[in-house]
């Protein structure tokens, strides 16, 4: 297949080698190229590459350098016979000098023209016609030359018909012979006319005759070898050409046309012994597209799919022709390098496909916001055989998911206990519920303009009896593969209705409170009467609550969104999507949903001090949302200079560390009755 793109080689301590190992090369052969590039002519690798040198890379002008060889051999053969023609009194020594003389000038100039590349000006640039034709003159030359034995001499016409047997057809075989009969009857005249005392004219004429009548067939028959020969090269081409495809199907992607799990794999093997043999490291990297699956759900596997082609171009154009991309399936890649000349190298190629996949941020006219996680294992250090090393990349990567995504880990011995870890996290967490060991914690919303508390988040917490507290990241992924965060899911929205409850009835301030929906939650049916019962057991107005919603969850369905969120609203429940910018709604769709609220992702916040392109996207985002008469709230705001970009350009509420963490409820309790944020904010 062909290389994507441009390739840069210019790693720190990663040094360059020749272009063609990974991408150029077809895997179902295992010598050059040149060595195929003519069937019928099989040489050893040191041969080839003398000849393609010599040809300057050229593989066809190095198969015609192959062939004259083999025809100049046959003059070679022939310089010795004219010294034992001359010492038994054959020919004489003047001719036989002039004979040999000009057997080297004619292979010195068909030399030259192949050397120079001046036969490729020719429209016969193998130049057949023009061999043939001096073999035959030179034999001519050699039969008047001899004294006697013309007969031997003349059979050599023979040998230079063969010259053409790869390339005349029958026709040209038939001139061809024409020719050396022509060439013989001259040579008979000018025996007769100069050396009558060394001829007999009816000995010459009957040779003549034979060759007439033997001449013709040999053509017959050398057409038909050389078409049969042609019809062969043709069968065989085909038949390789089958199995190249054959091959490429077996071991590449069909969908990126980068190398498949098989192939991989076989690569891997290989590069691990040649690593053991010269005892130097491998690096390998496991890689995952960030949230693809939302890109599947909300604009379909056929977009998805060229994400995907797009996202193999960017990552197979950061690293050299000499390693190894492959594509295990779904959004999984993984790179093989070899020769790193510097172990510091691995983060430099690391960085270089984070920012090739980053900069994908539209296909189609469709905007996205793509991101990797990288894993990053060594040979030998992180283990010596395949399955080991493709087992901690995996580990590694998926602890780069864990810290956020978009980044890159090492691995590192202490991250294989995670697998263990994740079985007992999972065990712990179907009893955590019956062991009430969760806990909610609320952050709260700051109005921009009077620093008043204007409401809270609820954040779901684990008191783990051993591990202590943990944060969502710890186990709401775990929850979501098992299913369990519907029932949690349930289980906080109670917790945080009856906690509102008895914040009213303590005569705290009326404050709403948002709970995070999960995408299961949201698509469950039962979702609407669930909540409703909640409510009225609780005894909970339903406009405290506001329900907090992604822009992939509605996106998926986005038909079926609008009718659940209208239902919503009609029981007085208030929404808000969350994590906006990161998504792939369109305003088409916005603008139908019944949303109060529109949450700034964090991603945006953080460097809208230093950021023009981040301001100008939440300056975009807040006019847009108060267009659709939305309030605007930031999350992630830790910075003053954050702050002050948020409120000059209208931003309504925030929520982040500059205010406060989240908080324990009776730590929550403290602050809203100390008056929040009043003092700090002015």
């Amino acid at each position: 297949m062909p290389p994507f793109g441009h390739r840069d080689t210019r790693y720190s301590g990663y040094p360059a080698e020749p272009a063609g190992r990974a991408f150029s090369r077809d895997p179902g052969r295992s010598e050059p190229r040149s060595a195929q590039a003519k069937p019928g002519i099989r040489l050893d690798e040191s041969t080839v590459i003398k000849y393609l040198s010599m040809a300057g890379g050229d593989p066809e002008q190095a198969a015609r350098l192959r062939r004259f060889m083999l025809a100049s051999a046959a003059y070679a053969a022939c310089v010795p016979l004219v010294w034992l023609a001359c010492k038994f009194n054959l020919i004489a020594p003047k001719p036989a000098w002039i004979l040999v003389a000009m057997m080297v000038a004619v292979n010195a100039a068909l030399y030259a023209a192949l050397r120079t590349g001046v036969n490729r000006k020719f429209s016969d640039p193998d130049l057949t016609w023009l061999h043939v034709f001096l073999g035959n003159v030179v034999v001519m030359v050699a039969v008047y030359s001899f004294d006697q034995g013309r007969a031997v001499v003349l059979n050599l016409s023979l040998v230079v018909l063969t010259l053409g047997v790869f390339h005349f057809t029958t026709r040209e075989f038939v001139k061809a012979a024409l020719q050396i009969l022509a060439g013989y009857a001259a040579v008979i005249n000018l025996l007769m006319y100069f050396k009558p005392e060394t001829v007999n004219v009816y000995h010459e004429w009957f040779q003549w005759a034979g060759l007439a009548a033997v001449l013709p067939l040999f053509a017959v028959i050398g057409g038909r070898i050389s078409g049969l020969r042609q019809r062969l090269g043709a069968s065989n081409e085909e038949l390789r050409s089958a199995l190249g495809n054959v091959r490429q199907i077996a071991t590449h992607d069909h969908l990126t046309g980068l190398p498949n799990r098989v192939l991989f794999n076989e690569e891997l093997q290989r590069a691990l012994a040649r690593a053991e043999r010269h005892a130097r490291p491998v690096g390998l990297f496991f890689m995952d597209l960030d949230r693809f699956k939302n890109i599947n759900d909300t604009l379909g596997h056929q977009f998805g799919d060229r994400v995907l082609q797009e996202a193999a171009k960017r990552l197979a154009s950061c690293v050299r022709e000499g390693d190894i991309i492959a594509r295990l399936g779904g959004d999984e890649f993984v790179l093989l390098v070899e020769e790193l000349g510097d172990p510091a190298a691995l983060t430099e190629i690391a960085r270089k496909l984070l920012a090739a996949v980053s900069e994908l941020r539209k296909i189609d006219g469709q905007d996205l916001n793509v991101t990797l996680s990288i894993g990053i294992c060594a040979y030998p250090a992180d283990g010596r055989d395949a399955k080991t090393l493709l087992s901690g990349a995996d580990i590694a990567m998926y602890r780069a998911k864990d810290r956020g995504r978009n980044g890159f880990c090492f691995y590192s011995a202490e991250l294989q206990s995670h697998t263990p870890e994740k079985l007992a996290l999972e065990a712990g967490l179907r009893h955590g519920l019956e062991r009430n060991e969760f806990r909610v914690y609320y952050q709260p919303k700051i109005d921009m303009t009077t620093g008043a508390i204007t409401g809270v988040e609820a954040l779901l917490r684990w008191q783990h009896p051993e591990k202590g507290l943990l944060l969502p990241e710890k186990f709401i992924h775990l929850a979501e593969e098992t299913g369990l965060i519907v029932p949690i899911g349930l289980w906080t929205l109670r917790e945080v209705c009856t906690r509102a409850k008895a914040w009213k009835e303590a005569g705290l301030p009326r404050m709403p409170i948002a709970v995070n929906l999960s995408a299961l939650q949201f698509r469950e049916e039962q979702l609407v009467p669930q909540l409703a019962e909640i409510l009225k057991s609780t005894g909970t107005e339903a406009g405290i609550l506001e329900l907090e919603i992604t822009e992939s969850m509605v996106m998926r369905d986005p038909d079926l969104a609008v009718k659940l969120m209208r239902n919503l609203r009609a029981m007085g429940v208030h929404l808000t999507i969350d994590d906006f910018g990161t998504g792939y709604s369109s305003l088409g769709y916005l603008k139908l949903f019944p949303i109060n609220n529109l949450k700034v992702d964090r991603s945006f916040v953080r460097d809208l001090a230093h950021s023009k392109d981040d301001v100008a996207i939440t300056r975009a985002v807040i006019a847009m949302a108060h267009s659709l008469e939305m309030n605007v709230i930031a999350e992630g705001v830790e910075l003053r200079e954050q702050l002050e970009v948020l409120r000059n350009e209208g931003c309504d509420e925030f929520q982040g560390y500059l205010c406060r963490p989240p908080l324990a409820e009776e730590d929550l309790i403290t602050f809203i009755r100390e008056g929040g944020t009043r003092g700090t904010l002015s």
